[in-house]
């Protein structure tokens, strides 16, 4: 019996290893499926946090970013417009928009939030509030 459950646990593990691994992700992330989703990180730097998120071709304009609560919720749309008067032989680049609402792991102030843009990378610096920056706590010998 043990031997038909590790024969069951190896198949499953091989089977989605192989699904998984970074070879098929990179085929799924340059399919048209995977087209309009931009890539983004969300960091703790302790007491703030920074979003970094690429939007390449995007203008300042035709972003929104907002942070509700523990929500921040970034838009934003690129629009290429395509010459109709002379013959289009390839046209791999096209219109996206994006939406994206990532739960922040801590409350932030808002209102001190500081974001620049630059060659396509927008990078947010949200400060953490007074209760939820880390506090050291000195150790009494």
């Amino acid at each position: 019996m043990f031997t038909l459950w590790s024969d069951m646990d190896r198949l499953f593990n091989h089977s989605f290893s192989d699904m998984f691994s970074d070879r098929m992700m990179r085929r799924f992330e340059d399919s048209d499926a995977f087209v309009g989703a931009r890539r983004m990180n969300l960091l703790d730097r302790g007491e703030t946090l920074e979003f970094v998120a690429e939007l390449p071709g995007v203008e300042e304009k035709d972003m929104n970013l907002t942070v509700h609560g523990d929500t921040l919720t970034l838009s934003a749309k690129r629009e290429v417009s395509h010459d109709k008067e002379n013959r289009i032989y390839l046209a791999e680049r096209g219109n996206y928009e994006v939406q994206r609402s990532i739960g922040l792991p801590s409350r932030v102030d808002a209102d001190k939030a500081t974001a620049s843009f630059k060659n396509g990378i927008l990078r947010v610096v949200l400060p953490k509030t007074p209760e939820s920056q880390p506090k050291q706590i000195a150790i009494n010998a």
